[in-house]
């Protein structure tokens, strides 16, 4: 959480935080002032201080009254223009201007914490400036891994409209008709990927969300690799597992949310409903041993020790597979679709309180397809509250 930020700079050994980019790509410059804007301005925190964001003068206005910040400054207080025409290139002249501005506002002899993808030619200036620039992994990214309770009920908001989307997207395939080939029309025509995205895409953009990654939508073989996301003249077919992986972001909240279902059009083969009944056992026994205090790669065992019982391979030890469980457990959700905390063979911290997380194993088979189950949950004290409220149904 926000209030974390300065322990989490103390402890990493910084005095000072700067952040130079646009909120609008830049989910820790979002989430440190809750300020959309398409173009970079500068946050600065200093140890002990109130932060402040120095933004263009056409932006001032919106950000004083859309800004979390209270201390919010144009570049027209300083001397923005006289330091942009000093030199030839305006670029040049902007970097300097930062860092007459930074040196001003945190001094010299502060150890200044910088994120890993603060620009390059920006350093170089601050550092010939005798700025102390250091770049420092998970500051912000470490505040966000916990949320508060807007944060979760903003991400709870996109889940509902996830889980809408999903069931109206579910009863299409529902009650299409099965054609030759095992193939799925809706008024004689055959049923395809492409169409059921851009269904997905119609209805999230309608309630205020974007598909902003490529959904995956995958049938049957295909579905065994957990990442394809289906190409758009693929064609669904009757008898066969279907992967549905949705992840909608809120066009202006900024979070997303993350779901996966896998229903069968028709009757699932015994490979399939073996495959479907192992994944949502692992899932349950996973949920089962989450609290604050779970730490990641243990959460993630539980999860294998069901999977291999039933006689499926992991990828835990290293483990080269094709056919069975091949990616990790889970991952955090926030304002990126991937972020901490980790559940995972590698994930060696407890979750913490108030984490969002994914809880998503699968097992894939490439001559039969894949299963994916996914909810989202809030990590609590003494267990999870879980944010997903559509139920598994596989055969449709």
């Amino acid at each position: 959480m926000r209030n974390n930020l300065e322990p989490i700079l103390l402890e990493k050994g910084a005095e000072a935080l700067l952040l130079y980019s646009e909120s609008q790509k830049d989910p820790n410059m979002y989430y440190l002032t809750k300020f959309l804007a398409p173009d970079p301005f500068i946050f600065l925190k200093k140890i002990e201080s109130d932060p402040i964001i120095v933004i263009s003068q056409m932006e001032y206005p919106r950000a004083q009254k859309q800004s979390i910040i209270k201390d919010v400054r144009s570049y027209l207080d300083y001397d923005y223009f006289k330091a942009v025409q000093s030199t030839k290139e305006p670029q040049l002249g902007t970097t300097r201007f930062i860092s007459e501005v930074v040196k001003k506002e945190l001094g010299t002899g502060t150890r200044i914490c910088v994120p890993p993808n603060f620009p390059l030619s920006v350093a170089d200036v601050l550092r010939n400036a005798d700025l102390t620039i250091v770049p420092i992994f998970d500051v912000v990214e470490k505040a966000r891994e916990t949320k508060d309770k807007q944060e979760v009920e903003t991400i709870k908001e996109i889940q509902r409209v996830n889980e809408k989307t999903t069931s109206e997207a579910i009863q299409l395939i529902a009650d299409s008709d099965v054609g030759k080939n095992k193939i799925l029309l809706i008024d004689g025509k055959p049923l395809t990927v492409g169409k059921i995205k851009s269904f997905f895409g119609r209805k999230l953009i309608e309630n205020g969300c974007l598909p902003e990654e490529d959904i995956i939508v995958s049938c049957g073989p295909k579905s065994s690799d957990p990442h394809y996301v289906g190409k758009p003249e693929d064609k669904l077919k009757a008898d066969q597992p279907i992967i549905l992986d949705i992840y909608p972001r809120s066009i202006q909240k900024r979070y997303w949310t993350d779901m996966t279902r896998t229903v069968v059009k028709g009757k699932a083969s015994r490979k399939v409903k073996k495959m479907y009944e192992t994944v949502l056992e692992a899932k349950n026994a996973s949920l089962d041993v989450i609290d604050s205090e779970a730490v990641g790669n243990n959460v993630y065992n539980v999860c294998c020790n069901v999977i291999e019982k039933a006689g499926y391979q992991t990828t835990r030890r290293g483990n080269k597979v094709s056919n069975g469980m091949t990616h990790g457990l889970g991952h955090g959700v926030g304002l990126e679709i991937h972020e901490a905390p980790r559940l995972s063979e590698l994930s060696g911290s407890a979750l913490g309180e108030h984490a969002v997380v994914t809880v998503e194993p699968g097992v894939y088979d490439p001559n039969v397809g894949g299963v994916r189950i996914e909810d989202i949950i809030e990590v609590t004290k003494s267990g999870y509250k879980n944010l997903t409220q559509m139920k598994n149904v596989l055969e449709i």
